[in-house]
């Protein structure tokens, strides 16, 4: 398996070659002296030469790869050892220098170039650069003063897995409306991020295909994003550079797994598309609705995710990682929105709970959720204010199918202890309610789905009973049948959980 070729074991693994890849060469690296070219020749090109002039065998692997690469530092070692043993070098001006080792800063001076050959995999061996930036004067006056180039070194500093196809764009600001406009680009490696990104051409001097640009002074955003991890972005202005130049630095871009997101994306989005995201679709609203039922304040949202088919929280989450992956338009509104240039809809708090984004001024509401699922997100409306729903505890009474046959069995909750003398087994005792102010009692056979009958409790509101608000409820909960089954009572407590489950379930009655 190949290494990076660095300035630690350059003397193992660089040897000079006699002649270019076009002809037969015999080493990785061949100064065209004539032409001011360095070529890197990659093991895809020649697979193995000798190395016994290193001390290796007579035909070792050559470790020249275009995924591990090689470092300008390691280079630069090993071109000051050949023009100290090879005097045809020393006939020629020096090809390159360095400014700064540790950010990996160097410069190829008087015109020299690093070969700009596309090869089989349609990369150059620019690419083949590791931990490093440089820049690229041209051929005119002293060799150091007009620049024709310059590439800036990224280094992700968060593991990215082998899969996922990192991406950036220079871009003037971080509006939405300049990065969906923006021109995005691939990294010409997936995974982990060690390249160079040109951020400086100027064809003036002779250098035809360098371009005509100066993005110097422009924001760098990289960004991950792969299905079944959390997305990792980060830019230059986050990393500290206001201005590149030919140095490299660390990005603190990376992806985590997302325990949560254990879906297939083919049922998620797309042609094989399965409930229930078959009822979801985003969109941008013309004029922000208001939406209510918070703890806080109502609320003004411009864009919402539909949720048809009442999918839960973590489906829809799921659904708005689908969308960042899409290149294309994602609004089912009137506008266009491209997903993979957009925004990330959400982050998750230190509980998981699922946290919308406001980004400029437009927030974003999921629709659908039940009672329970409502927990589970908190919502972030167009002025950036968070919103919470009360919570609602689904208390469950499991009756037994035995109730749910007798047509005259009825189910009645009260508060076991409530304040005053408020309490069951006396003439004060209080009906529990549910979140709708209804009273919790009726006829089994009618309020039963699934033998099991179920109301939701405004657990952070409810006072009744003279109790307070927000803390745990001793309840009492009957059922009881006229003929076909006999008394259940068990006491049971409402607790701050999303789901209560209680069983009072009678038996038969054999004494009607």
């Amino acid at each position: 398996m190949a290494v990076l070729i660095d300035h630690t074991n350059w003397s193992s693994y660089l040897k000079e070659s006699t002649q270019s890849r076009s002809g037969t060469p015999d080493g990785n690296v061949y100064f065209d002296s004539a032409n001011n070219i360095i070529e890197l020749i990659g093991v895809d090109e020649l697979a193995t030469f000798d190395h016994t002039p290193m001390g290796g065998g007579a035909s070792d692997p050559n470790q020249l790869a275009n995924v591990e690469g090689i470092t300008l530092r390691g280079l630069y070692n090993f071109i000051n050892s050949r023009r100290r043993l090879n005097n045809t070098l020393r006939q020629f001006k020096r090809g390159m220098k360095g400014n700064y080792r540790f950010a990996g800063a160097y410069y190829f001076p008087n015109g020299v170039k690093l070969d700009d050959t596309v090869l089989g995999d349609s990369t150059t061996d620019r690419n083949k650069i590791r931990g490093s930036g440089w820049l690229e004067y041209a051929d005119t006056g002293d060799g150091e003063t007009d620049i024709d180039r310059i590439y800036h070194g990224v280094v992700s500093l968060v593991s990215i897995q082998a899969t996922t196809q990192p991406r950036y764009a220079l871009v003037t600001d971080t509006l939405e409306a300049t990065l969906q406009a923006a021109t995005w680009a691939d990294f010409s490696r997936v995974g982990d991020i060690n390249e160079t990104v040109q951020v400086f051409g100027d064809t003036a001097n002779g250098d035809a295909s360098a371009g005509d640009f100066d993005y110097t002074t422009r924001t760098l955003i990289v960004r991950v994003r792969s299905w079944g991890y959390n997305p990792g972005e980060t830019t230059s202005v986050a990393t500290g550079i206001a201005e590149f130049s030919g140095f490299s630095a660390g990005y603190g871009v990376g992806e985590s797994l997302n325990p949560a997101n254990t879906y297939d994306l083919a049922d998620v989005i797309g042609g094989g598309q399965i409930t229930p995201w078959t009822g979801m679709s985003l969109e941008k609203l013309v004029a922000p609705q208001t939406e209510t039922g918070f703890n806080e304040s109502d609320g003004d949202f411009t864009w919402v995710l539909h949720n048809a088919n009442s999918g839960t929280a973590q489906e829809c989450a799921a659904f708005l990682d689908a969308l960042t992956l899409q290149d294309a338009d994602v609004d089912d509104g009137a506008g266009s929105y491209n997903g993979q240039k957009g925004r990330v809809w959400y982050t998750r708090n230190a509980s998981g709970k699922i946290v919308t984004v406001s980004n400029e001024g437009e927030g974003l509401f999921i629709e659908g959720l039940s009672t329970a699922e409502q927990q589970n997100v908190i919502m972030t409306d167009d002025t950036a204010a968070t919103k919470t729903y009360p919570f609602f505890p689904d208390v469950q009474i499991s009756v037994g199918a035995a109730a749910v046959a007798d047509a005259n069995a009825w189910y009645h909750v009260y508060y076991l202890d409530g304040a005053a003398g408020a309490d069951f087994d006396t003439a004060s005792a209080v009906t529990v309610e549910d979140s709708s102010n209804n009273p919790v009692n009726g006829n089994v056979n009618t309020d039963a789905v699934g033998n099991k009958v179920s109301f939701a409790y405004a657990y952070d509101t409810n006072t009744q009973a003279g109790l307070s608000a927000g803390v745990d409820k001793d309840i009492v909960v009957i059922v009881e049948g006229d003929g076909g089954v006999a008394q259940a009572i068990t006491y049971a407590t409402i607790t701050r959980d999303t789901v209560v489950p209680v069983t009072c379930a009678p038996s038969a009655d054999n004494n009607a």
